[in-house]
């Protein structure tokens, strides 16, 4: 199998720059580090390997975050099967929270699970991977305003849950998920 190096290249220039932004969005979505590269790394095959349809380049970054989500809904569908819970072993397990960063991570995370789906990932395509309202919009196929309105929800739902002030809640978001 011989891959076209032109298109290696083209792909790269424009993947090279969202790298890590498409990484702290999936990183937001899935708890686990090593499943948040996996996916990340899957969302970079399938891109690459139906790069040919893309017909405008300007759009790469929703096709990106959009293949992300895609997979991670996916992945979360599907470990609905997978293994009994066991209550017992559950209530027993340690903590492996080694400092109030990772603690805040948990809990942000644990939050932005319980919010609605277009809530929590505008909130997080705006203030962790630092999409434009306007690329956001573009994702969701809605207006700008629909986008606001998401992330003032998402805010205040937040804000709510974690008994903070609604800027306090996400103030630090980008912070809390930049410590690895």
């Amino acid at each position: 199998m011989q891959i076209n190096i032109s298109k290696q290249e083209h792909f790269m220039s424009l993947y090279q720059p969202l790298h890590a932004r498409l990484s702290r969005f999936v990183q937001t979505l899935v708890w686990d580090n090593e499943e948040a590269k996996d996916v990340v790394s899957e969302t970079v095959l399938v891109a690459f390997e139906s790069f040919e349809k893309l017909e405008n380049e300007n759009a790469f970054l929703s096709y990106l975050f959009s293949i992300a989500s895609n997979l991670v809904n996916k992945k979360l569908r599907r470990k609905k099967f997978w293994g009994l819970f066991d209550t017992d072993k559950a209530a027993n397990k340690p903590d492996n929270f080694n400092s109030e960063s990772s603690l805040m991570k948990y809990e942000l995370n644990k939050a932005l699970k319980r919010l609605p789906s277009k809530q929590s990932e505008a909130l997080v395509w705006y203030e962790i991977s630092g999409l434009s309202m306007d690329e956001i919009a573009t994702i969701h196929g809605i207006t700008v305003n629909g986008v606001k309105t998401n992330i003032s929800r998402a805010r205040k739902t937040l804000a709510l849950w974690l008994e903070k002030d609604e800027t306090q809640s996400v103030k630090n978001m980008k912070g809390v998920w930049n410590e690895q």
